[in-house]
């Protein structure tokens, strides 16, 4: 027999035994269903529905089980094991998790990198994204002639986006020198003064909030400037508490302790898993110093002369900017809950955005100083000064004329690339806007046009009302495809951007299928899942601002 023939006798074979298990698997389904009925009760009549209803329905069932169920079964396995496709599976429990979870390593901190790729295309461009949808949907929900043009217009690039042939395309648009993204904006800017600076300015911030970013995620050292974000979080929540009323503040104060409570336990789990738990440091002089000294507009760093003191030490010895996370908790449970008098709480809650306003204040004086020091602790040893590098080479001159975009070709713009090719996309969006903003009765509009409402208002007090399902719903699905973007990273990635661009799905990807590192990437895909889950039952369980009615 020649071997064409044997390989299509083959594939005859593995066809009939699938269509043969089928059958079989859907009669054995059935025949479990009629049993589990009969034991509890039911009649000849439930029996038989229960025999052609579970029959009929084996195959998507045997289906999930085989190739849903089964398979996150055995990645659950995987992830506590050291498997590597070709070696036995060897039990090592969580050290995966803590490889990956504690950036240990290179992998590690691969991982980690890749997180926070994911957590910024999440953070940074599904807003971005929902905002290109609403307008977009705006725009077309006007009844103007050949209307339905424009809607195809802005629908197409949802067909189109995940092809790898237009992010190919997009990849020659984005090219530094010659690219259509370029001259386009060279040529505004060389025809018009003000959006010259624009553009500059642009520039600027753009680069030098992404070189930052970027330096948090090397593990920089930002030492005070640790606690200028939880100040900023306690000064906004304590103010909002203290001009709402007292139903207000209920709502406001219940959101925030069930948020900042299942944050603060998150990572309180996390350090756990990690083998790195929190300090119960809350007593120590020492690190209580650290907190008095900002709040006083003070230094906070001891030894300001030593490098190695710069790099590690400063966070050995500060109060962990978590306690500051529990303290405005507690306040906001007092406030919230507690059973003193109305003029008590006020003054509590004043004391305390005082408190994080001084804290925060010296927090960022401190941070700014801080780099400092590392210059000239850097020139005292005669050594290279590397921490935030690229921050500081970013905000040393403003950009030129000449100055372009390195879109894919600089870490520092190869997110905000992947962002605009996504924001480019967002007629999905558009769509669910388009119908939320048709069901919106028009009689709502009259009678705010009777009272005099301006189009802001209007926009503000009924449009975002009425249509926040259609926006919850588009929040939801946008940070879900966040958190799993791939296809677009797979292709327009290159060995200068690998690292910028990669996110968690992407690194799960070259783990398991380049590496074939099946356990540590069976474990990343779980930490993924799971932060998924947890997201989207956090938005469900604050949904209140959605109104359905």
């Amino acid at each position: 027999m020649d071997p064409a023939t044997a390989a299509r006798l083959h594939n005859l074979y593995w066809s009939g035994g699938t269509i043969a298990f089928i059958i079989l698997g859907s009669i054995v389904t059935g025949l479990i269903a009629r049993g589990i009925v009969k034991v509890r009760g039911g009649s000849l009549m439930t029996q038989r529905r229960a025999f052609w209803g579970y029959a009929m329905s084996a195959p998507w069932l045997l289906g999930f089980l085989i190739f849903v169920l089964g398979p996150a079964i055995a990645s659950l396995w995987y992830s506590f094991t050291d498997y590597r496709l070709g070696n036995p599976a060897n039990w090592i429990g969580l050290d995966n998790y803590k490889t990956l979870l504690g950036g240990l390593g290179a992998h590690g901190r691969r991982f980690m990198q890749a997180m926070y790729n994911s957590f910024y295309y999440a953070i940074v461009g599904v807003p971005m994204q929902i905002i290109t949808s609403l307008v977009m949907a705006i725009l077309v929900a006007v009844p103007l002639r050949a209307i339905g043009l424009f809607r195809l217009i802005f629908y197409i690039p949802v067909i189109l986006a995940g092809g790898p042939a237009i992010l190919l395309a997009w990849r020659y648009m984005f090219a530094s020198n010659g690219g259509f993204v370029n001259i386009s904006l060279r040529k505004i800017a060389d025809s018009f003064l003000p959006f010259d600076w624009l553009y500059r300015t642009f520039i600027f911030v753009m680069e030098s909030f992404n070189a930052f970013f970027i330096g948090v995620t090397r593990g920089d050292s930002v030492g005070p400037l640790m606690y200028v974000l939880p100040a900023l979080i306690g000064v906004v929540l304590l103010t909002a508490l203290l001009l709402s009323d007292r139903k207000g503040r209920q709502t406001i104060g219940r959101t925030a302790v069930e948020l900042l409570g299942a944050l603060l336990v998150i990572l309180l789990v996390t350090r756990l898993i990690v083998g790195n738990p929190i300090q119960l440091g809350i007593f120590d002089t020492e690190k209580l110093t650290t907190l008095f000294r900002l709040g006083t507009l003070q230094s906070a760093v001891l030894n300001p002369g030593s490098y190695d003191y710069l790099r590690k030490g400063f966070q050995e010895h500060a109060m962990s900017g978590q306690w500051l996370l529990l303290l405005i908790t507690l306040l906001t449970a007092f406030a919230t809950w507690g059973r003193a008098g109305e003029g008590v709480k006020r003054a509590v809650l004043g004391s305390g955005i005082v408190l994080f306003v001084l804290i925060g204040t010296g927090a960022f004086l401190d941070g700014v100083r801080f780099f400092s020091y590392f210059d000239e602790a850097a020139a005292a040893a005669g050594s290279a000064n590397h921490h935030f590098s690229l921050f500081r080479q970013v905000t040393m001159e403003f950009p030129d004329r000449n100055r372009v975009p390195l879109w894919l070709s600089s870490e520092l713009w190869s997110k905000p690339s992947l962002i605009l090719i996504t924001m480019w996309s967002s007629g999905a969006g558009m769509l669910i806007f388009l119908a939320a903003l048709k069901g919106v009765p028009q009689s709502f509009y009259e009678a705010a046009d009777v009272d005099g409402a301006s189009r802001w208002q209007k926009f503000w007090r009924i449009t975002l009302p009425m249509i926040s399902p259609a926006m919850f719903y588009n929040i939801v699905i946008g940070l879900i495809a966040a958190l799993q973007t791939f296809e677009a990273v797979y292709i327009i990635e290159n060995t200068h951007t690998e690292n910028s661009l990669a996110s968690a799905a992407y690194f799960l990807f070259v783990r398991t299928f380049r590496q074939l590192e099946i356990g540590q990437g069976a474990a990343a895909s779980w930490i993924l899942a799971v932060i998924i889950v947890l997201l989207t039952v956090m938005q469900f369980r604050f949904s209140r601002w959605v109104h359905y009615d």
